[in-house]
This record gives C-alpha cells, sequence and structure tokens, in this order.
C-alpha cells in the first residue's frame, strides 16, 4: 500500500485564503531516505509548513527553495545527498538521496482542487507532472497504482489512494483505546454498536458512530481493499454479521478478538455458513501481534501494529 499523509487537503485551505502556496514532493529516493516517493511539504510564503520530505535534515532548504519558486513562480528540481551525519541526527541508520519537485500553484488551482474531491470521495486520482514545465493533467488513464519518475521524459506520475479506512466493531473499553491510535495512524474511523448505551459521543468523542447492526450499517459503504474491519466484542450476535459481511467483500484486512477457543466455535458457525477454509483463513484471530499486551491500551497498540504490518506487506498491495 502507499497512502502517504494528505497534505492536498489542508493547503487547499491555504489558497482559499488567497496565500501563495508552493508544494514539495519526493519524486525519486536512493538508500535509507526518510520519507518515500509521494511524500509531500506544502510551504506559504509566510514559511509555514504543512507535511515533510525529509525526517527533518533538508527541510530548511527546501523551505528556502519553495519561497524562491513564490517568487519567481518557476519549477524546479532538486537533489539532496542526506550524509551519514546528517542521517545520524534523524536517527537513520545511513545516508541516502531524495530527488524533490518544487512547483508554485495557483490561487484558483483546479488541479488541487480535483483532487481534492477525489480524496473526499475516496477515489484513485491519478497526476501526470512535466517536471520541465510544470504542467499537471489528472490522468486516470494510467495503468499504475504506484507513484514513480520517469527520467527518460522528466514526468513524474503521482498516485493519490483512499485513506485507509478502519470499522470498529464494538464500543468497548479496547475501542476506545483503538481510536485514539488510529486517529494518529491517520485512519477513517467508523465505529458500529447498536447498543446506544455504550457507543456514545461521551466515550468516544470526534468519532463517528453508527448504532445500527453491523451487517446493515456496511452495507452502505463501498468496502474495498483500502477498509480494514476489526471486531471486538466476540459476541457472535454482533461480530459474526460483520464478519460475513466482510467475507462477501473485498476488504483488505479482517480481525476478530477473541481466544483461539473463540476462533473455533466462530469458523464452525461460518462453516455452516458454506465459507471455505481458505476464506476463513482471511480473519486474523486471535487478533493482534503477539507483544505479550494485558491491558486495552496495550491490546489496541498490538491491533494496529498486526494491521499496519499487514498493510505495509508487498504480498497485500
Amino acid at each position: 500500500m502507499e497512502e502517504l499523509d494528505d497534505v492536498i487537503t489542508p493547503l487547499s485551505l491555504w489558497l482559499k485564503e488567497n496565500k501563495k502556496v508552493a508544494l514539495a514532493t519526493v519524486i525519486s529516493t536512493w538508500g535509507s531516505a526518510p520519507r518515500p516517493v509521494g511524500g509531500q511539504m506544502a510551504i506559504n510564503i509566510n514559511g509555514e509548513i504543512i507535511g515533510s520530505v525529509s525526517g527533518g535534515c533538508i527541510e530548511g532548504s527546501v523551505i528556502a527553495e519553495g519561497i524562491k519558486c513564490l517568487s519567481d513562480g518557476k519549477t524546479r528540481i532538486r537533489d539532496y545527498g542526506i550524509t551519514n551525519d546528517m542521517a545520524w541526527e534523524v536517527g537513520l541508520a545511513c545516508g541516502g538521496e531524495l530527488k524533490i519537485l518544487i512547483q508554485p500553484l495557483n490561487i484558483q488551482d483546479e488541479i488541487i482542487y480535483s483532487i481534492v474531491k477525489f480524496i473526499q470521495n475516496r477515489d484513485i486520482a491519478k497526476l501526470e507532472i512535466d517536471c520541465s514545465t510544470g504542467e499537471r493533467v489528472i490522468n486516470n488513464s494510467i495503468i499504475n497504482n504506484t507513484s514513480y519518475y520517469d527520467p527518460s521524459i522528466n514526468k513524474f506520475i503521482h498516485i493519490f489512494l483512499p485513506k485507509p479506512r478502519l470499522f470498529i466493531i464494538g464500543a468497548v473499553h479496547i475501542a476506545q483505546a483503538l481510536v485514539s491510535l488510529a486517529t494518529i495512524a491517520n485512519y477513517d474511523i467508523t465505529l458500529i454498536d447498536p447498543r446506544e448505551h455504550f457507543a456514545t459521543q461521551k466515550r468516544f468523542p470526534n468519532c463517528k458512530i453508527i448504532n445500527e447492526w453491523p451487517d446493515t450499517a456496511l452495507s452502505n459503504f463501498k468496502l474495498d481493499k483500502s477498509t480494514h474491519i476489526v471486531t471486538l466484542t466476540h459476541d457472535p450476535k454482533i461480530d459474526d454479521p460483520a464478519i460475513i459481511t466482510a467475507l462477501r467483500s473485498n476488504v483488505g484486512y479482517i480481525g476478530s478478538l477473541g481466544s483461539q477457543k473463540t476462533h473455533y466455535n466462530r469458523c464452525e458457525r461460518l462453516k455452516l455458513l458454506d465459507f471455505s477454509e481458505v476464506e476463513l483463513s482471511k480473519i486474523h484471530a486471535p487478533i493482534g501481534l503477539n507483544i505479550r499486551s494485558k491491558t486495552p491500551a496495550e491490546i489496541a497498540i498490538s491491533i494496529l501494529a498486526e494491521l499496519t504490518n499487514f498493510r505495509r506487506t508487498p504480498s497485500h498491495e
């Protein structure tokens, strides 16, 4: 998976305030570069920033280049070699190289506003950039789903994937910690629990809550590879409908809380509904990496760690 921090949406608010903005994008890396291809940082005319293009070692230079970019209106590419000393300062094992594209944006930047709409609608946006002229066009006929730089024609293809979505089934104590951690990790989170006295805004502030049975709630969403479902109640009446819906969809990850015995009984119930062993193997249970967690917060950490490992494993892309 290649989902990265969304810099486009917050920078669009600067544009709406008529602030001049430059956008720096990592278009190529070598070695232990601290940010992947597609990493971005927005710089406004006051030197304020959103996002990053490194672990901190080249940000000052990129900000200065961004402000120059806003003065002369020219797109530019800058190459940065991160020395071992610089790498040590930001916690890297060794140096690397970054190629950064820096562009001035238009105040009424229709490309940016279009990408924001793609992001809001959870659709893939594919942006083709001519690094020589700065010309940009949204071209969703591009086959690739990975951002890349083609030096032979000096073009960068930037793929914006939907923000990862996490459905948490069950407003239990672990869910409170998981919501907090997943928010920090930039998931689009929805909590589903038909029990209104558990799933309340007081217990889960700033979280989208649906007080419906999981299969009913999930039927209103497009469930795709960027969707991840975690069931936490180990109550078959609540968890099973969510798991059944997930198994019949194209979701990326399904994880279920409960002991090995609980999961065995869960699978036996699902076999009666004609789910195969292969289909049932998609369920991560008992959920979470084995970090010997005990407390709700520790269990939530183990769940998010397993989910992160799943999403970042190349075989799941």
